[in-house]
């Protein structure tokens, strides 16, 4: 971090007002050192020197969603950067999951979910959570298995596609034959994936009976990482208690924090 940190510096005094170096700079401030009141300086700067730019704008507002929580101060910024890139589809997709969690607002999160689509219609991520809301919300199972099974050709070994097709065949479409072949899959693709190995270990014990090897499954899983593995085993018994649907799907965010911009310095 001190060399990426020296970098951005040094590029700032040879151009102080370089917007991609400060939307960079800010996103670094904000997921590396944490840094919230220096990163939101950063992202401030940047938008005054570029206001119309969609890609800053759509990261300060993600860093005002997930850093800053203030949700109303978020809202007015992704309106912004779609008013600037309206075809962006890193902020139609930011702005999808915001609509969904925070406004619970799935008719223009679905909208935006569209738009991505109609951008790229090979966008896995997008593909994903548009399968997530037509499920769970819209009890739409047959369009979300088109949705996942389009994403599964585009990426045949992501983990999330396998899962949350694993979760779709065997808690709406009633196929646990399905259901098992996507979680063996998930499976043979990341062996030591904590969230595959608890996904099967809950459909062994619910659908098939087999209490030792869901068992098995789980020690796997604990000896991997104990405290993701005991999360995702309440998680399942949570969903079982209330008949839920969620239990084991894998939502698909963008990443860790905000995208960085097209420029990005190497460190």
């Amino acid at each position: 971090f001190e060399r990426a940190e020296a970098t951005y510096k040094l590029a700032l005094t040879m151009d102080a007002n370089e917007p991609n170096v400060l939307n960079n700079y800010a996103v670094f401030l904000s997921e590396c050192r944490n840094d919230t009141a220096a990163a939101e300086k950063m992202f401030l700067r940047s938008i005054e020197v570029s206001p119309n730019a969609s890609t800053a704008l759509c990261n300060y507002a993600s860093f005002l969603e997930n850093a800053a929580g203030r949700i109303d101060d978020a809202e007015k910024v992704y309106e912004r950067a779609l008013v600037a890139g309206p075809t962006e589809t890193s902020t139609l997709y930011n702005y999808a999951i915001f609509l969904e969690e925070h406004r619970a607002d799935y008719g223009r999160a679905e909208d935006m979910y569209r738009r991505v689509l109609q951008e790229d219609p090979f966008d896995t991520d997008a593909l994903n959570n548009y399968a997530l809301l037509l499920q769970n919300v819209r009890h739409a199972y047959t369009e979300a298995k088109d949705l996942l099974d389009r994403a599964l050709k585009v990426a045949p070994e992501d983990l999330a596609t396998l899962n949350n097709l694993a979760v779709l065949h065997e808690d709406c479409l009633l196929d646990p034959d399905g259901a098992e072949r996507m979680y063996r899959r998930a499976l043979e693709v990341g062996p030591e994936d904590v969230t595959s190995l608890c996904n099967y270990a809950g459909f062994l014990r619910k659908t098939r009976e087999d209490e030792a090897g869901a068992e098995a499954l789980i020690d796997k899983a604990r000896g991997v990482d104990r405290a993701m593995a005991d999360r995702l085993i309440q998680a399942h018994e949570e969903a079982d208690g209330e008949d839920g649907t969620e239990g084991g799907s894998m939502r698909k965010v963008p990443s860790d924090g905000p995208a960085a911009s097209e420029a990005t310095f190497l460190y």
